[in-house]
C-alpha cells in the first residue's frame, strides 16, 4: 500500500465495514445497472428489464451483490493489506 493509499484508507476505515459498504455497494449497484441498461438499449437482450418491476428487481440483486462484495471481499482484503503494512512499518522502527 503507498502512503497516499494509506492515509485515504484511513479516512475511509472511519466510515466502518457495514457504511461502507452501504455507500460503495449502491454506488457499485447503480454502476452496474447503468451499464446493463446502456448494453441492453443496443443490443436488446431483454424488453422486459425494464419495466418497473424488472428495474427494482434488477437495482435490488445489484444492490445486494454489491453490499456483499463491498462488505465482506473488498473491506476484509482492505483491511489486510492496510495490517500488513502498519506491521511491516512497526518492524522497521
Amino acid at each position: 500500500m503507498k502512503p497516499n493509499q494509506l492515509e485515504k484508507w484511513k479516512k475511509t476505515r472511519e466510515l466502518g465495514p457495514w457504511k461502507y459498504a452501504l455507500i460503495y455497494g449502491t454506488i457499485w449497484a447503480l454502476f452496474v445497472l447503468s451499464f446493463v441498461f446502456i448494453v441492453n438499449t443496443f443490443l436488446k437482450f431483454d424488453e422486459n428489464l425494464f419495466t418497473t418491476k424488472g428495474l427494482v428487481f434488477a437495482l435490488a440483486i445489484y444492490w445486494v451483490t454489491g453490499f456483499i462484495l463491498y462488505r465482506f471481499i473488498v473491506w476484509n482484503s482492505k483491511e489486510k493489506i492496510y495490517k500488513k503494512y502498519l506491521k511491516k512499518q512497526n518492524n522497521k522502527d
